[in-house]
């Protein structure tokens, strides 16, 4: 019979890592409303396509924001592009490594059902006896004033019965504390009206829309904070990654994310010289690298860069992309490690 062939792609993302087999057809991959979901803000909605045939798979860039690139090389939208085994595909913070397996088809064997036995009739079961006649007996007398004071002395419960515990009392909530500038009772709002309006309810209700529109104007007043890496949030430090095109490795501490951000002018302007692949290295991995590219064993247009470090403190999968991205054009290298 003929074989069959399956194509998967082996994902390492910030995740972690996953397995996805390609179906015969198009897959979108995206951020959303795809098939293959990547979660990262540089993947646009619907970021690339895959088509798969018997032949082979194709990728095609469907317009994409950040674009997409395969072994380090940035594709053209809709030109589809056809995939090798062992192509890693780089989609935002997202590596996929194209896979294809001819696996041998095997005849289904399908198994016989064996016949169901009848059930067996069950055995009537005896009829239950009648039930006994019982007794009814007087109610037990109710405990006079002297022995229920004595069910409680010293007090213990009496022997044979259990201890009553006390309903523990509903703590009462902490009251609410405005935030800094904000008044439960009072309103700058206030100033604008005349005086007639000036009264205890007014106060009160236009503290409500107060604390509305308050932390809104101190956001647009202040938003000149978020644009500086060292006083920016912490979650908006990807959206001021993105003027650069650089992407986080989810490894890095805030500190280090901002120490990057804070040179990012300087890395951008001089990309593709010895200064600027060495800061990024060593930014990432916090040593100084090696980078040599004069010496007389090497040939034309190749360099070597050695980490002081070893293959397994580093995310070997990360580092690869960082180079690719800061080297010279149309130059190769060797990476080695300690």
């Amino acid at each position: 019979m003929d074989n069959t062939i399956i194509h998967r792609l082996q994902i390492s993302g910030p995740a972690g890592t996953s397995t996805y087999e390609l179906p015969m057809g198009t897959t979108v991959l995206g951020r959303r409303d795809a098939d293959l979901v990547l979660d990262d803000q540089l993947v646009s909605r619907r970021h690339a396509q895959i088509v798969c045939a018997d032949d082979g798979c194709t990728l095609t860039d469907t317009k994409s924001s950040n674009g997409t690139k395969v072994n380090g090389i940035r594709l053209k939208e809709h030109d589809p592009h056809p995939l090798n085994p062992g192509d890693v595909i780089e989609i935002g913070a997202f590596l996929l490594t194209y896979e294809m397996e001819e696996v041998a088809a095997e005849a289904a064997v399908v198994p016989i059902p064996e016949p169901i036995p009848e059930p067996e009739p069950e055995p009537a079961l005896p009829e239950p006896p009648l039930p006994e006649p019982v007794a009814v007996s007087e109610p037990p007398p109710k405990p006079s004033r002297k022995s229920r004071a004595e069910t409680k002395v010293n007090g213990e419960p009496p022997k044979g019965q259990p201890p009553v515990l006390p309903i523990p009392e509903p703590e009462a909530e902490p009251a609410y504390t405005p935030p800094p500038g904000l008044s439960l009772t009072d309103s700058r709002y206030l100033q604008y009206l005349p005086g007639i309006y000036h009264t205890d309810f007014m106060k009160r209700f236009l503290a409500l829309f107060e604390s509305i529109y308050a932390p809104i104007e101190w956001t647009v007043d202040n938003f000149d904070l978020f644009l500086h890496p060292a006083t920016a949030p912490a979650d908006f430090l990807p959206w001021l990654a993105n003027w650069f095109d650089l992407t986080f490795d989810q490894s890095w501490d805030e500190a280090k994310r901002r120490t990057i951000l804070a040179e990012a002018h300087q890395i951008y302007a001089r990309r593709g010289t010895r200064w600027a692949l060495s800061r990024i290295l060593e930014i990432y991995t916090g040593l100084i690298p090696e980078i040599d590219d004069t010496g007389e064993s090497l040939e034309p247009f190749t360099f070597t860069v050695t980490l002081p470090v070893r293959e397994s403190e580093v995310n070997a999968t990360l580092i690869t992309p960082l180079i690719n991205a800061h080297k010279p054009a149309h130059t190769s290298y060797t990476l080695r490690y300690k």
